[in-house]
């Protein structure tokens, strides 16, 4: 495959994931619209309502990336291509998880966002290979979207887990949804912590900041130990990106 032929490839795609996505948000696919079926039952791992405006910055850098790859001028680096093929295979996995999620198909929801996830580290390897070797990879155009994208799917693996279980009914061998969400949260914080940490990311670590102040501002009142147990998340995150741009300032 020539860069040129991958570039167009991530730009197709992108174009089916927009088109998956009006499709379903008109309802011309399944009952449910954009975004309903992932908070249908209301898991306590759903952050407040605001938490989910992300995608729009997600999804603006999904749309800027196949363009800015298609414009800027400078060599390619050989495995630009494989970037461009996995963002491709990644956005097109997305538009699926949006009409799996208007037929109510969560366990599908899954899979396809397990994939997403695969598809977003390979990514952000290739990246940091790419830049290692010395080409040029733009921090706006080419890198923060990933870390953005990354974290967030990372975060809603969880969230598709949670609400899976939750939509089927599962009883939880018994253990209340509470205590559930008290053992997974601190999983979730330390997976991420640990991509946060390799990665020295900053990116990854402020989208995880945000999901947990939402979760703060959900539980706050209801369930204050879900909301004390975020806040711990929210501190113990600041330090990690403290911690990671001082890495970075000394290389290490």
């Amino acid at each position: 495959m020539t860069h040129q032929n991958s570039r167009l490839l991530a730009l197709g795609a992108m174009i089916t994931m927009l088109i998956l996505y009006f499709l379903t948000a008109f309802g011309m696919m399944g009952d449910n619209p954009v975004g309903q079926t992932a908070t249908y039952e209301d898991p306590l791992l759903v952050p407040a309502p605001y938490a989910f405006a992300i995608w729009s910055v997600i999804y603006t850098g999904l749309i800027a990336f196949p363009i800015y790859q298609l414009v800027k001028k400078k060599s390619d680096h050989e495995l630009w291509k494989s970037v461009r093929v996995w963002f491709a295979l990644n956005v097109v996995a997305n538009g699926l998880w949006l009409v799996f999620a208007s037929y109510n198909w969560l366990w599908m929801c899954l899979a396809v966002i397990v994939f997403m996830l695969i598809s977003l580290y390979k990514i952000n390897e290739l990246l940091i290979q790419i830049k290692a070797e010395g080409a040029s990879v733009n921090f706006w155009g080419e890198r923060l979207v990933f870390s953005l994208y990354f974290a967030w799917i990372t975060l809603a693996t969880a969230l598709n887990v949670s609400a899976a279980l939750s939509f089927y009914e599962w009883d939880g061998f018994g253990i209340s949804d509470v205590n559930w969400t008290i053992i997974i949260i601190p999983i979730v914080a330390l997976i991420a912590g640990t991509v946060v940490w390799k990665y020295k990311d900053i990116g990854y670590a402020a989208v995880v900041i945000w999901a947990f102040v939402a979760l703060i501002v959900k539980h706050w009142e209801v369930y204050p130990i879900l909301a004390y147990m975020s806040i711990g998340v929210v501190v113990l995150f600041a330090l990690l990106m403290v911690m990671s741009r001082n890495a970075r300032v000394q290389g290490v």
